[in-house]
């Protein structure tokens, strides 16, 4: 066996493996399919790693597109796009069990219902919670913000701080008046934070998030949200996971254990963004396995993907650090003052979640467009006092 691993939608380890001529199985606790706390958003980043990962034949379900975006601070639109490049939206539950159909199209062995409760002392197998020992040379864990295969390496530890929790539910468009078919994003209802109304095609997905830290008590946010935006709290199941949010990991992995997706807290630290670099950290973390092996232990498996995760990391150091003017209390004015101003910053935006632009660029064009806006604040603010 050249690889196991543990996975949400991280297949493209097991079939860039498969690709390669090494055996790969796929370890998963969950039974497919199944109902996973996801807005399902498949951005043109997203379709670029899924093409890139799983070639050109993919075509994952998709259930509603749309070609722009509202964004509201509180109940009060700020800004629109309606002419922009698709976005599309999925079901995490039929994405996911479509993700499984096709590594196991590959010869991949995929274990349902049996995830890792943890390594062998000499890291040479993964225990799964069916009492099976899985012996492998190299071990990826893509087993989510809590992951027990992160929990197993000494060297490797998360700032439990930089958490996020979010809560989602899935509401029948008939429970709705409104006819939504654009995501709409709300600024101002949660600390550090966002909440969402993503459009399916039967169903509306409605959520909030925010640090753990700033937001003790998400469920009360989610209640007034859903009541502004939607006129009810629908009697539905809440789904509530804890969410990495700009607390990703430097090294992620220890020797020929690495970790992908949200077991290394690669989650968009703005956006929240999650889909597209759990399947691109899972790509780069299987060809890190196959340099390794060619290099006989001349070097790590950990050294090679250190190399490639630095794409991602990098991208993710830009946003954690522009996220200060976003989301902290003293600069958000100038934020949604920007944003509400013409149609540039919030295309910029959807730039950048597109992978059409980096945080760089958009800090450049955020920035310049808040200090035009800053002594309009202070002389109304002066005039005020």
């Amino acid at each position: 066996m050249s690889c196991a691993a543990t996975t949400q939608s991280l297949s493209a380890v097991a079939i860039t493996l498969a690709r390669a001529g090494l055996k790969a199985v796929l370890l998963d606790k969950a039974r497919f399919p199944r109902q996973k706390l996801c807005g399902g958003l498949i951005s043109l980043r997203c379709r670029d790693a899924l093409r890139q990962a799983f070639g050109p034949q993919c075509d994952p379900p998709i259930e509603a597109e749309a070609r722009g975006a509202k964004v509201f601070f509180r109940e009060r639109l700020l800004n629109e796009v309606r002419d922009y490049k698709p976005i599309c939206f999925t079901s995490r539950s039929a994405f996911d069990h479509y993700l499984l159909d096709m590594a196991r199209a590959f010869g991949v062995e995929v274990i349902e219902g049996a995830g890792a409760s943890g390594l062998s002392p000499d890291r040479t197998a993964v225990l799964a919670n069916d009492d099976v020992r899985h012996e492998a040379p190299f071990i990826i864990g893509a087993d989510g913000a809590s992951s027990r295969i992160r929990k197993e390496l000494a060297s490797v530890a998360i700032d439990k701080r930089g958490f996020a929790v979010g809560l989602e539910m899935e509401v029948p468009r008939s429970l709705v008046s409104r006819d939504i078919c654009a995501p709409e994003i709300y600024l101002g209802l949660v600390r550090w934070g966002y909440a969402w109304i993503f459009p399916k095609e039967r169903t509306l997905t409605v959520g909030v998030g925010g640090l753990s830290s700033e937001n003790p008590d998400m469920r009360p946010i989610f209640e007034r949200f859903a009541r502004m935006a939607i006129g009810s709290v629908p009697a539905l199941p809440l789904l509530r996971h804890p969410i990495p949010f700009g607390n990703y990991l430097a090294q992620p992995g220890e020797g020929s254990v690495l970790l992908a997706g949200d077991a290394a807290g690669l989650v968009e630290p703005i956006t929240g963004e999650g889909i597209a670099f759990a399947i691109l950290s899972g790509y780069h973390a299987a060809h890190a396995v196959i340099e390794a092996r060619a290099a006989h232990g001349a070097r790590s498996a950990l050294s090679f993907y250190r190399e490639r995760y630095g794409s991602i990391a990098g991208l993710f150091d830009d946003g954690r650090l522009l996220r200060y003017l976003v989301f902290s209390r003293p600069l958000e004015p100038l934020f949604v003052r920007a944003l509400g101003a013409g149609g540039g910053l919030i295309r910029k935006h959807m730039d950048v979640v597109a992978g059409d632009a980096d945080y760089r660029d958009y800090s450049r064009y955020l920035t310049g467009a808040a200090l035009r806006r800053l002594p309009r604040m202070m002389q109304w603010r002066g005039g005020a006092g």
